[in-house]
């Protein structure tokens, strides 16, 4: 087991710390304080994650993460919570116009697709794609089998490409 700093944890854990949070929040600054808060538990229980594998590690922090985002979005009550997409305050340059739009018509029914997918199909999906877990990690995290991890991938993935057609969108 390698010997961990903080500066390491947060380099190495910080985009599936946010994106975990984000998925809960919807919000980016909810997100954002969520995040933090995170990272402070980090600091206060280095003692104890240190002995943890990076398996362990990307998986306590996963759960850490959600449920810290659980309690910040019960807390909130019944606020409005905001529908911008992270990273929109800066612009993506890169293409024509119409490209753009293009791009930001995927984003946004992806978005949808995935709000509307069952929760066991969801979190497979953005644990990988968005947290960067790799499915035995996943598997770790979620305490089910990998072939299970995998099968619950497949069906999310048909399920968002069968929303996608039915926006009439091509993806490929």
């Amino acid at each position: 087991m390698p010997e961990r700093d903080f500066e390491s944890i947060y380099k190495d854990y910080s985009r599936l710390v946010y994106w975990a949070a984000y998925r809960v929040l919807s919000n980016k600054e909810q997100t954002e304080d969520v995040t933090q808060n995170v990272f402070i538990t980090v600091l206060k229980s280095m003692g104890e994650i240190s002995a943890l594998s990076d398996a362990q590690l990307k998986g306590w922090l996963y759960r850490v993460a959600v449920n810290a985002a659980l309690d910040a979005k019960r807390r909130a009550g019944h606020e409005v919570l905001s529908d911008e997409p992270v990273g929109a305050e800066v612009p993506d340059t890169t293409g024509t116009p119409e490209e753009q739009v293009e791009k930001d018509l995927l984003r946004t029914a992806v978005r949808e697709a995935l709000d509307s997918m069952e929760e066991v199909y969801r979190e497979p999906l953005m644990m990988f794609y968005y947290s960067e877990m790799s499915i035995k990690e996943i598997s770790e995290t979620l305490e089910v089998s990998e072939g299970t991890v995998k099968s619950r991938m497949s069906r999310g993935r048909k399920i968002l490409a069968r929303h996608l057609r039915a926006k009439g969108i091509s993806y490929e």
